[in-house]
This record gives structure tokens, C-alpha cells and sequence, in this order.
């Protein structure tokens, strides 16, 4: 029997013990003993075990810069106050959105060389063209022998190859500028910045951490002896102690096939819709699921303060149930087999019928076969 119980309760089965002895020894005519009682219901009651579950988000992008440079500008946001601040943690950005900007002298140097060996191989170019077209005129008038024509058209076709790879450059160089600045992939929260103007940045530097929060998941550790009753598909109920009175539904959505080697725990991914932004990355939630599916004990709840010691049994339990003889109503003390403490309520496995009226308040000064008297 747990302890707590035997707390709650321990005053007043001291009292109720000696007055349900003796009501047979009474022989003068007691007035009605007032009592509240509650009408016993029959139901599946299990043992619930609470879980917390971590909220997490369903689609999560680091985000890097393509080059390497100094950070020189972060997206300014409005602040509470009405001022401009650095983008952070928290805030809300749009697909698009120029996140932050770097530059590099090295990379805008490399755009000025390219822009001039554009101009160079253009030049080139022009020129290889006009040899050309000349030596084909005098190669085809008989003027120009076909080794020198030959080497004309080399001439022009180097040009021409030339000019491709001085474009093709000017492209990356032309790239590497467009790519100083960092936009946001997504429509999303920040959830972490790390770096600041005046960073060296990279392309393995991870700049910040966006996530698409509008659908998050719950995640949570089921040991062994329960991942078998829990199936992809099956609804779930969670709690946050930051919206106590709001009652979460989602779907497992994916189901660990193996323990964790630390914690040999499975990890559980309930998936839920999260339109309203109210569940942030981060959070803890709860969920309650039945310590044993199939230990769902049929039984009834009973306040604590309706159990009083049995008169047959020294170490057994009671309660008063209520009868009608000789269209009276009397209080019966009644024998009952206990379960476990829920709250302020005990598990009642045997021992009382449906519909039993229960007395619940009144109990301390009670006699077994008194008269009563039901107040509301």
C-alpha cells in the first residue's frame, strides 16, 4: 500500500476504527448523523506514465556563406522599441531575405583581373578576326598560301578560345561578389545566429540556423517494455507548462528500430501541427502514456477520506456504503480490496457494486448500521 495513502488517511481511521466497533453497544437513540456521499461509477482505469518530449523542428537549415570574407553587414530588424537591431535568435525571416553581408578585397580583386582579361582577350579577339578575314580573301584570290592560311585561322580560333575562358572567369569572379551576401532558403524562425560584424566567415562556418517551425515534432525515449504497444499512426495528446489549459494532438510519425547504446531508450517522433507558432524549438512537453496497455483494471476511484479500517480485518480496509432497511438509511461498512493512489483518490478493485452510494465526508464520527442523514 503506498505510503502516501496510509498518510492521508492514517487520522481518520484512527477515529473511524473505534466508532465503527462499537455500534452494537449503543443503546439510546443517536440523532441523524449528516454525511456527503458520491455514487460509485464503474471504469477503465490505467496507470499512466508521464513522459517529456522535446520539441523539435520538422525542417531545420544551416545556412553558410559560399565564399570566404569579412562579415561587414547583419539585417537590421525593428525592435520592440521601434529601433533598428541586428537580426537574432527568435525573429521571424522571409525566403529571400538578405540575412548578412561579407566582403573580400582578394575576391574583388579577382573581378578586376577577370573584368581586364576580358578586355585583353576581346582585343585579341578583334584582331585575330580581322587577320582572319583578310587571309581568307587572300587565300581565296590566290594570294596566300595554305600554311599561311592555316596559321590565320589558328590565330583566330586560339582567340576565340581564349576569349571563352576569360569570360568564363569574369562569371565566377562576377559569382563570388553576388554571393557576399546571405539569403534566407526558407520562409522560418532563427533559431541561432553565430556570427557578428567583423567575423571571418566560410563556407564550413555555419552563420545561422533556420527553422520552418509552422509543423514541429515531439520527440521522447519509450523504454523496451513498452515501444511494442505504440504504432506509427497512433494519435497522441501532449501538455506544455507554458499553455497549461491548451491540449496538443499529433500523430507518431516515426518509431527509433533501435535503442540508443547510452540511454537504451527508443526514440518516439509524435508530428504536429503548428500553425499558430505557439510551440517553440526547444520546449518541453508532456504525454501520458498507459504503463501497461493491457493493465487497463477495470475499478473505480474513491476519495481518500472515504476509506476507513475494516472491522473484520485489523489490517484491511472499508468504506460505508449506503442501505435502506425499514425505510431508513443507514450506513453499512463495507469490506474493499484497495489499488493505487491517484492524487487524492484511491483505486477501489473489488469489494463495491456499480452504483454504490459512497460515504465520503462524514466518516470520522460513524458507526457501522447508523442512521444518516444525505446533505448535498
Amino acid at each position: 500500500m503506498p505510503s502516501r495513502f496510509i498518510a492521508a488517511v492514517g487520522v481518520t481511521l484512527g477515529l473511524s476504527f473505534l466508532t465503527a466497533c462499537d455500534s452494537e453497544e449503543t443503546q439510546q437513540v443517536a440523532p441523524l448523523q449528516p454525511v456527503r456521499t458520491e455514487v460509485l461509477t464503474q471504469g477503465a482505469l490505467s496507470n499512466d506514465i508521464r513522459y517529456s518530449a522535446n520539441i523539435e523542428a520538422n525542417t531545420q537549415v544551416n545556412v553558410t556563406f559560399k565564399v570566404t570574407g569579412y562579415v561587414t553587414e547583419l539585417m537590421q530588424i525593428k525592435g520592440s522599441d521601434g529601433t533598428d537591431r541586428a537580426i537574432q535568435a527568435g525573429d521571424v525571416v522571409t525566403k529571400g531575405d538578405t540575412l548578412a553581408t561579407l566582403d573580400s578585397k582578394d575576391i574583388r580583386d579577382s573581378l578586376v583581373q577577370a573584368n581586364s582579361q576580358v578586355s585583353a582577350a576581346q582585343a585579341n579577339l578583334n584582331k585575330g578576326k580581322q587577320d582572319f578575314d583578310r587571309a581568307t580573301s587572300l587565300f581565296n584570290s590566290g594570294s596566300m598560301t595554305a600554311p599561311d592560311y592555316d596559321s590565320a585561322k589558328q590565330e583566330y580560333e586560339n582567340a576565340l578560345a581564349q576569349m571563352e575562358n576569360a569570360k568564363a572567369a569574369q562569371k565566377i569572379a562576377e559569382n563570388n561578389v553576388n554571393d557576399f551576401d546571405l539569403t534566407a532558403p526558407l520562409d522560418g524562425v532563427v533559431l541561432q545566429r553565430n556570427i557578428d560584424v567583423g567575423t571571418l566567415a566560410n563556407p564550413q562556418t555555419v552563420a545561422f540556423v533556420i527553422a520552418d517551425t509552422s509543423t514541429v515534432k515531439a520527440v521522447f525515449g519509450v523504454p523496451d517494455s513498452r515501444v511494442q504497444s505504440l504504432e506509427i499512426g497512433n494519435a497522441q495528446t501532449l501538455t506544455t507548462q507554458s499553455y497549461p489549459e491548451r491540449v496538443f494532438t499529433g500523430k507518431i510519425s516515426e518509431i527509433a528500430p533501435s535503442a540508443d547504446t547510452n540511454s537504451r531508450v527508443f526514440d518516439v517522433k509524435i508530428n504536429l501541427d503548428n500553425e499558430d507558432e505557439l510551440l517553440k524549438v526547444g520546449m518541453i512537453a508532456s504525454l501520458n502514456l498507459p504503463k501497461e496497455t493491457a493493465d487497463a483494471h477495470q475499478g473505480s476511484l474513491v476519495p481518500l477520506a472515504a476509506i476507513v479500517r475494516s472491522k473484520n480485518d485489523a489490517k484491511g480496509y472499508a468504506v460505508f456504503v449506503l442501505k435502506t432497511e425499514d425505510s431508513k438509511t443507514i450506513a453499512s461498512l463495507t469490506d474493499v480490496k484497495l489499488g493505487d493512489v491517484h492524487g487524492n483518490r484511491i483505486k477501489v478493485l473489488s469489494g463495491l457494486a456499480p452504483d454504490d452510494q459512497v460515504v465520503v465526508n462524514g466518516t470520522a464520527f460513524l458507526r457501522d448500521g447508523q442512521q444518516v442523514a444525505v446533505i448535498p
